[in-house]
């Protein structure tokens, strides 16, 4: 049925359109594709050796569109008129540095939430990073060529926040991290490093776990709140510092 095309698959972008348009556009956009690891950065199609060491069939995929076009209109979905045009896809991260209109190379974006990525716009040119970060289409708009850029993800950031909460009991709500942490002029030399699902960008250590470290009698629930939040803003630190490098 893959072979066929009967059987076919993509990422959430992908069924969405497909719903939308009730099921004549099986279609996604360049930042999406580049997600799957199939997708050839410079050629913008599906990569024929990828797909054969996967074994994937290329009829299964759906069809690599670019960001903005028009790839159908709504047909037959509830509380919509049919006939409305379905002309934007884009990927997460991709869609925050183009909605902040970084479209200058070496604009950038810091997304936060769980994690936070870091994205800068590098222009038409595919940069390969030799810092450990990640080469990714940002966009692509209709008749006109790719523009590229480098990501650095991290893996812990809100979560930190989270786990200042729920964890350790610390602040009863996430706004309330702020006013904690301003008690306290400094860290006091108490250092946080926010590994609580191991290491991202640039450092990609997968075993790494989280530190407290610094702590004497005189560390307060303060201290530990301000080393969080400066744990979770030296690590994008690395990542601005590895796309300087780059």
């Amino acid at each position: 049925k893959a072979e066929k095309g009967d059987a076919v698959f993509g990422t959430m972008d992908s069924w969405l359109v497909y719903n939308l348009t009730g099921g004549v556009a099986h279609v996604t956009d360049v930042t999406n594709a580049s997600r799957t690891l199939l997708m050839g950065l410079s050629s913008l199609e599906w990569d024929a050796s990828c797909l054969s060491r996967h074994e994937i069939s290329r009829a299964a995929l759906p069809a690599i569109r670019t960001s903005s076009e028009v790839y159908g209109t709504t047909r037959g979905v509830k509380g919509l008129p049919d006939g409305i045009p379905v002309c934007g896809i884009a990927g997460d991260q991709q869609a925050a540095l183009f909605g902040q209109a970084c479209f200058e190379p070496g604009e950038s974006k810091c997304t936060y939430g769980t994690g936070a990525f870091l994205l800068m716009n590098t222009g038409e040119t595919s940069v390969p990073s030799s810092q450990g970060l990640l080469t990714t289409v940002a966009w692509q708009l209709k008749d006109q060529r790719a523009v590229y850029a480098l990501e650095g993800s991290s893996f812990i950031a809100g979560a930190a926040i989270q786990w200042l909460r729920d964890g350790l009991k610390l602040i009863k709500k996430a706004s309330d991290v702020e006013a904690l942490a301003a008690t306290v002029k400094d860290t006091g030399d108490v250092v946080f490093v926010p590994a609580l699902a191991g290491l991202g960008a640039p450092h990609w250590r997968p075993e790494a776990r989280g530190l407290l470290a610094g702590m004497d009698r005189s560390t307060t629930a303060g201290h530990v709140a301000r080393a969080v939040l400066e744990g979770v803003a030296l690590q994008l630190h690395d990542l601005a510092e590895a796309m300087r490098t780059d």
